[in-house]
Formats: structure tokens, sequence, C-alpha cells
């Protein structure tokens, strides 16, 4: 079993996401220390929604696709709902098992996202501990 599926791989070539010139409201990065994997998240807000999205990042093909691939579930969304998102939204959207060796890479992005998020809410980041890793 090939542990990059198709989507995974299109998505790390040719990223629609990535690198695009917006004006965040909101910006901030985390990185995998066991791997050195790092993704940088920027939203642009209109009212409470997600307006905009793009991301910078250096890493394996499934933290780099992740991080493409959020940007398609969370445009439209209110930041409650992107809060809320879970590890399983994550493989879900992914479409491959993920083992979990390979759970940080698939959730670095989220992770990065949603502490932009609490942290500009003033309230306490997450950890890996919160995705049950």
């Amino acid at each position: 079993m090939d542990i990059y599926a198709q989507n995974v791989l299109d998505r790390y070539k040719e990223p629609f996401h990535k690198d695009k010139t917006i004006k965040p409201d909101l910006t901030h990065r985390e990185a995998n220390h066991s791997c050195g994997d790092e993704a940088e998240v920027h939203i642009k807000l209109k009212g409470d929604k997600v307006q905009t999205y793009s991301w910078t990042g250096v890493g394996c093909a499934i933290s780099m696709a992740s991080a493409d691939m959020l940007g398609d579930l969370i445009i439209g969304l209110p930041l409650a709902e992107v809060l809320a998102l879970t590890k399983k939204d994550i493989y879900e959207m992914l479409g491959i098992e993920i083992s979990l060796r390979r759970s940080k890479c698939a959730l670095l992005s989220l992770l990065a996202l949603q502490n932009g998020i609490l942290l500009n809410q003033k309230k306490t980041k997450r950890s890996w501990v919160n995705y049950h890793l």
C-alpha cells in the first residue's frame, strides 16, 4: 500500500493555497519537532468567517498537502467551526490511512490554524495532546 494517495501527491506538487499574497488578519506558525516539518498559516476574515487562506512551509508530502487541502475545507467557515475540526476531519479530507507516526504530519497545519485563532481570542493554545497523540 502506498502511503501517498494521488490526491496527496497532486496537492504536494501543485498546491492551490501556498504562498498566496493576502493581507492576513491572523498568522501563526507551528513546527513538528520530531521530523522538522513547519507550517505557517494566514487567514483573512470577513466578519467571523474565513474569507481567504494561504500558507507557507516545508515538510513531507502529507504535511504540505494537508496544509493546502485545509484551505478548501475552511474557506467560508465561521471560526467556531474551524476550532471544532478534529483529526478525523483531516484524515477524511486526506482520504488515506494515517499511521500514528504520520499523525503529526497530517495535523500540523490544523494545529497552527487553531492555535492562531485561539491566541487571537486570548485563549490557551492547544498541544498535540488535544488531538490524542
